[in-house]
């Protein structure tokens, strides 16, 4: 044989160990990656009322408008706390309401920016003391809920921490973590529920992509327990770093 073909035939198996080495890569990394059942971008939520009940005799805002921290959102003209007030009790103004003490009267104010998303004290409403009485949508507080549905051995793989891909509904991918963990049994396999923060939901510049509510698609990052583990993290961080994935 000659050294040409040697040549040849080095180049040849050394080409199929590399792409047997990549292909064997790529599959152990598919292997520790699962797509959502579900997801959907939420919010932080704010509730709003419970120290005193009673009747809706002003209202500024209705469901759907933008507040700001401070806003005046309703009054409630209440007995209990005419009759509390009577006896002696001093209620001063705070950031969640004012207090009319003659007229026997709280106004009720947002004590966050955000959207209102439910609202029970509308205009002539009666309301009972201890229920929200109104609900916002805190501005800022983005996060993707999301659900998959594991085997007990992939379960035991998912860690706060991990790394999420987030799919939006332009084609666009943001990157996210997870915050918090809650699973349930069904059918023999784990229903897992987690939370996924990114700062990239609160940009400006996805406003419409990132409202509550919309779609979207989480690739979530499991723990890596297989024996290709450390040389998987290696080639793909440096894949990351020259631009390749």
């Amino acid at each position: 044989m000659t050294w040409i073909n040697r040549l040849r035939l080095f180049g040849g198996i050394l080409g199929v160990l590399i792409v047997v080495a990549a292909l064997t890569l790529v599959f152990n990394q598919r292997q520790t990656k699962v797509t959502s059942l579900d997801a959907t971008v939420a919010t932080d939520t704010y509730d709003v009322g419970a120290a005193y009940g009673g009747t809706v005799i002003k209202q500024f805002v209705n469901e759907g408008d933008v507040v700001a921290k401070g806003d005046n959102l309703f009054t409630i003209q209440s007995v209990p706390l005419q009759q509390d007030l009577s006896n002696g009790l001093e209620l001063s103004d705070n950031e969640a309401y004012d207090v009319d003490a003659k007229a026997g009267t709280l106004t009720y104010k947002a004590t966050v920016a955000g959207q209102v998303t439910t609202l029970k004290a509308k205009l002539g409403n009666a309301l009972g003391t201890g229920a929200p009485f109104a609900s916002i949508s805190v501005v800022g507080s983005e996060y993707v809920d999301a659900k998959y549905l594991l085997s007990p051995r992939d379960y035991d793989r998912v860690v706060e921490g991990s790394t999420v891909d987030i799919l939006l509904p332009n084609n666009q991918i943001v990157t996210g973590t997870v915050s918090t963990i809650e699973v349930a049994t069904e059918n023999a396999k784990a229903l897992t529920e987690v939370r996924v923060d990114s700062k990239q939901l609160t940009d400006a510049s996805l406003d419409n992509l990132t409202k509550n509510g919309t779609p979207v698609i989480a690739t979530l990052q499991l723990r890596d327990d297989g024996p290709l583990a450390g040389v998987n993290d290696q080639v793909f961080d440096f894949l990351r770093q020259i631009g390749l994935k």
